[in-house]
């Protein structure tokens, strides 16, 4: 399967999965940069390490790679995603009480942690990040800068800060943000339209 004109990323996941059944190592790139920050920042926000991140990352993508071709709602990939991170973090946790993990920190093994599925008012709060961050990818270009460098921990800068960084007039910042957070909520609703 040919990749869309526009490449990979703007092919909804249903399309991307297919591929990467069919061998596609460009759709599984894709894939991978889809959802391997989304897989990364659970077992973050539990309080693991970076050694043990990469290791949950892979064990997710290895679980992945044997279900791919069973995966039936192809448009449930992010819940796919994080319920399956979740409870690979749940397996770290306990294999970390019976002494498999010497090298990592136990970090803070919360309430969310102890049951199969993370609880729903998380699930909802990740896919919605997520699904924000894909919107944020494909928008892309300039917006995408100037919206990260507003509003994400990687920015947060003020109106000054973010135009000297992106060598804009301090004055086209308010009017850039309206216009680029218009284009992002189009993507993000189309997106939803998709699923």
């Amino acid at each position: 399967m040919a990749p869309p004109a526009e490449g990979w990323k703007r092919a909804d996941d249903a399309d991307v999965l297919k591929a990467c059944v069919a061998g596609d190592e460009e759709a599984w790139a894709e894939l991978v940069a889809r959802y391997g920050r989304l897989v990364v920042s659970i077992p973050r926000r539990y309080g693991l390490g970076r050694e043990a991140c990469e290791d949950i990352f892979q064990e997710v993508f290895a679980i992945l790679v044997r279900q791919l071709a069973g995966i039936r709602r192809r448009t449930g990939l992010p819940k796919w995603f994080i319920t399956t991170t979740h409870r690979v973090c749940r397996q770290w946790f306990q294999q970390a009480k019976q002494g498999k993990h010497d090298n990592h920190a136990l970090g803070d093994e919360s309430a969310m942690i102890s049951g199969r599925e993370p609880p729903p008012d998380l699930l909802v709060q990740w896919d919605r990040q997520h699904l924000v961050g894909q919107a944020l990818r494909r928008l892309g270009g300039r917006c995408e800068q100037l919206l990260i460098a507003l509003y994400t921990d990687q920015g947060g800068d003020g109106y000054e800060e973010v135009a000297a960084k992106l060598e804009m007039p301090a004055g086209s910042i308010g009017p850039g943000r309206a216009r680029c957070l218009r284009k992002l909520m189009e993507i993000i609703e189309s997106m939803e339209a998709a699923e």
